[in-house]
């Protein structure tokens, strides 16, 4: 496998990036110490959303993870000339096709779908092409049971086999290859990602700690009353964390149900977006009462092939903070853990770069110099 991986070490102050069930931040036991923990599908998510506002590459990461599809389908049908009652028609049978519908009132399907404009369209494209039969199509939509269960039946055969076009090679959907698409109902549908994550863990030993709050009432005029309006608890925690970012390039480029038909230079302009907003992209939650988006204190890269390596095992053993906190000696048990893996592992590289000394620029720049 030829890849490019990313160790950084991510430290915040006073937030919750990833709450589990009960609205506190998640954590996780390693080397015997509770750790702080963000979820990699939490990451994810903020990696894909910053890729697709990049200014030269965002138009390839356009993919959208809906189940509310109907409404979009009926206006790509009735974009193909197909009057209200047929297009709702074909989008629902389309919908049940793909996803199975849930409910035709609110418009969406069961499951989670992601997909891409383009994507979409191509799907529209083979399910016009077919020509349904308009008697069969009135036949869906009869209060005959027993009439609209055959029509329906008939129909799915033929819209089954169109709606493979979900899968038709694109130049938006780049997103969906990295980050990979399960489709339940149909497993041809579904793509690996080439994009590989982990969760994000404390390098140190981390606890929840609690923030009680209270709230004025502006509008009481009671003098007597000295009392909040409100009051609450919110759960927080501060931490370094260590993260794994790598990308499989040989799937994503030259794998036909990936990337393949993109050019060199687009290839070059989607690892660049998707590398600079793995680095820099810090998941939302409580974005605006916590604020933490800060940038990596320090970011390995490194271009090699072989076997994906994480380094968290460089925590294992919890780092304890000395007089400049909990970032530098972090990055010296990075340091040390990938220098003995390197040596007794027998590990080549073809390029590494830090951050510092390199810049972002630097660093991606040299990542994809001489990329086959």
């Amino acid at each position: 496998m030829n890849m490019i991986e990313l160790h950084m070490l991510h430290s915040f102050p006073v937030t919750c990036l990833n709450r589990d069930d009960l609205g506190a931040p998640k954590s996780a036991v390693f080397g015997g110490v509770t750790r702080a923990r963000v979820s990699s599908q939490s990451w994810k998510r903020a990696i894909r959303e910053m890729a697709a506002q990049d200014d030269q590459a965002g138009h390839f990461f356009a993919g959208q993870r809906t189940r509310y599809v109907v409404t979009a389908l009926k206006e790509c049908f009735s974009a193909k000339g197909a009057d209200e009652k047929k297009a709702m028609t074909l989008a629902r049978l389309t919908a049940d096709a793909v996803g199975k519908l849930d409910s035709l009132e609110k418009g969406n399907v069961k499951t989670l779908l992601f997909f891409s404009p383009e994507e979409l369209a191509a799907v529209v494209d083979a399910v016009w092409a077919l020509n349904l039969d308009d008697k069969l199509l009135a036949a869906a939509e009869s209060s005959e049971k027993k009439e609209k269960d055959k029509a329906e039946k008939e129909l799915a055969k033929s819209i089954s086999k169109a709606t493979k076009a979900l899968a038709t090679a694109v130049k938006d959907a780049a997103d969906i290859a990295i980050f990979g698409r399960m489709v339940a109902d149909d497993h041809t549908l579904t793509l690996e990602g080439a994009g590989l994550f982990s969760h994000a863990l404390s390098t140190h030993s981390a606890s929840n700690e609690l923030d009680f709050f209270s709230a004025v009432d502006d509008a009481k005029k009671d003098a007597e009353d000295a009392g909040a309006g409100h009051i609450g608890t919110i759960e927080f925690n501060s931490a370094c964390y260590y993260r794994y970012v790598g990308i499989n390039l040989d799937l994503l480029f030259n794998d036909e149900d990936h990337l393949k038909h993109f050019t060199a230079e687009e290839r070059k302009e989607v690892i660049k977006a998707f590398l600079r907003a793995a680095i820099m992209a810090v998941p939302k939650a409580r974005k605006n009462s916590m604020f933490g988006f800060n940038p990596p204190a320090y970011v390995l890269g490194v271009r090699r092939a072989g076997q994906p390596i994480s380094l968290v095992n460089a925590f294992e053993k919890p780092v304890a903070a000395d007089k400049d906190g909990y970032v530098k000696p972090s990055e010296a048990a990075l340091k040390t853990h990938w220098a003995k893996l390197k040596e007794l592992y027998c590990l080549k590289t073809e390029v590494e770069s830090e951050l510092p000394p390199d810049n972002l620029d630097t660093l991606i720049d040299k990542l994809l110099e001489n990329l086959a």
